[in-house]
């Protein structure tokens, strides 16, 4: 994998696509990742020559064995040029690895929907995967904003069917 990192006067940047994937029973799934010890939706850096849709839903299937299809439509098309899905939204945020040091992720975040696979982790990366009800995010260790950002993707979804 190739730094996709930027230099600013903060410090490093990398570009990193994250999904917030919700099945038929309006569960979210959740990995337990091995680095931060916290539950999140899966998500990674975006490899070369990928674009961060792609990103989000490659990391999906690698973290869980899910296959996702992103929601929403490009907001643009045009015949002489490729339109890409919009995130559902891109956030920042700082994180400290041994390999990297401090650094901040820019996250595009996409917001999928389940189709099909059978839930495993990949554990060289994650401890866990599971399918959680909304009701039971707040009982989770996990990042203090995951609650409240997966609520709202959760309200946005259901004006996607």
């Amino acid at each position: 994998m190739t730094d996709t990192g930027t230099t600013t006067t903060s410090g490093i940047r990398h570009n990193t696509a994250s999904a917030v994937v919700f099945d038929d029973q309006d569960r979210v799934l959740l990995v337990h990742h091995n680095k931060v010890g916290l539950w999140l939706y899966p998500g990674g850096h975006i490899d070369p020559n990928e674009d961060p849709a792609e990103a989000a839903v490659r990391e999906v299937l690698e973290e869980t064995g899910v296959k996702a299809v992103v929601l929403g439509t490009p907001a643009f098309r045009h015949a002489a040029v490729v339109s890409h899905a919009a995130p559902w939204a891109i956030i920042e945020m700082p994180v400290r690895d041994r390999k990297v040091g401090e650094h901040h992720h820019i996250d595009f975040v996409y917001v999928c929907r389940a189709v099909s696979g059978e839930l495993t982790a990949q554990l060289e990366e994650v401890s866990g995967a599971r399918w959680v009800p909304l009701t039971e995010l707040a009982d989770l260790p996990a990042p203090a904003e995951l609650p409240d950002l997966v609520t709202a993707a959760a309200a946005w979804a259901d004006t996607q069917r």
